[in-house]
Order: C-alpha cells, then sequence, then structure tokens
C-alpha cells in the first residue's frame, strides 16, 4: 500500500509496538493512531515519511524520544504517553547507560590449540589442493584447474 495517503487507526485499542513497515507509506499525509494501547517508540524509519502534514499518538504507552522528523507537530499530539521525550515534549532524561571499556582476556595459546591449528591447516590445503572445482565459482577460471 505505497499509495495510501490517509491512515487512521485511531480508538481501536490496538496493542504491541507500532509496524515500522509504516515508513513505506513514503505517500502517506495523515497518520493517526490516538488513544490505543501501543508501546515502545515510535519507529525511527518514520523519517520517511515526508510528505506527512497531520501525526497524531496520543494517548498511548509509547515511551523513549520523538524522532526529528515528527518534532514540529504539537505536543497534544504526543500527549498522555508517559514515556515520550523530546520535542515537543519535555527533554530527555541522560541515559544512565554509560559506555564502560570490557577487559577482553586472551587465553593462552596451548599445545592442543597448536596442534588444532596445525591439522586444520593441513586438512584445508589437502582438501584445496585435491578438489579446487569445488571452490573455483568463476566460468573463467575453471579453465585453469586441473584434476588430477
Amino acid at each position: 500500500m505505497p499509495y495510501l495517503t490517509s491512515l487512521d487507526l485511531s480508538y481501536n485499542s490496538f496493542s504491541g509496538s507500532i509496524p515500522h513497515n509504516i515508513s513505506n507509506m513514503t505517500y502517506l499525509n495523515v497518520l493517526n493512531l490516538q488513544h490505543n494501547q501501543l508501546s515502545g517508540q515510535i519507529p525511527p524509519q518514520f523519517t520517511l515519511l515526508t510528505r506527512l502534514i497531520g501525526f497524531n499518538v496520543a494517548d498511548n504507552l509509547l515511551s523513549g524520544p520523538i524522532p526529528s522528523s515528527l518534532q514540529n507537530f504539537s505536543a497534544s499530539n504526543f500527549a498522555g504517553n508517559q514515556g515520550l521525550c523530546g520535542a515537543p515534549l519535555d527533554d530527555c532524561p541522560p541515559s544512565r547507560r554509560r559506555w564502560r571499556p570490557v577487559r577482553i582476556s586472551m587465553h593462552r595459546l596451548n599445545d592442543q590449540s597448536s596442534i588444532g591449528v596445525a591439522v586444520g591447516f593441513v586438512v584445508g590445503f589437502v582438501v584445496a589442493f585435491y578438489f579446487p572445482h569445488l571452490f573455483v565459482c568463476s566460468e573463467r577460471l575453471r579453465a585453469y584447474v586441473v584434476r588430477i
């Protein structure tokens, strides 16, 4: 339905997340999803809906930041969603998650891993040498493959 221009799914008690596939409806002018029980974030893919002149998700259970392309709509179009933040509503709180470096410990090489690497190398070499026709995908190079 890429040529749909208006989609009104308000007052239906829909639950779950907003389908991000709505962003494929690039001719959409009006999207009304208010008064449902939609949860999660407003899909960031909605930035692809460049023709929107009407957008309303009021009175749902949405959370997270409002995508920048939707911040021009009135705050009343986002009201009633306790977790939504960003313009035109209140600013989003700073993230509590901080990036921390993770220490990765390298296991010491032992005799078993050295033997495994050597056996894998020898087996790979033998298979590639005796069965090169299995590994050459190009038709131009197949002429140079000699079968033993």
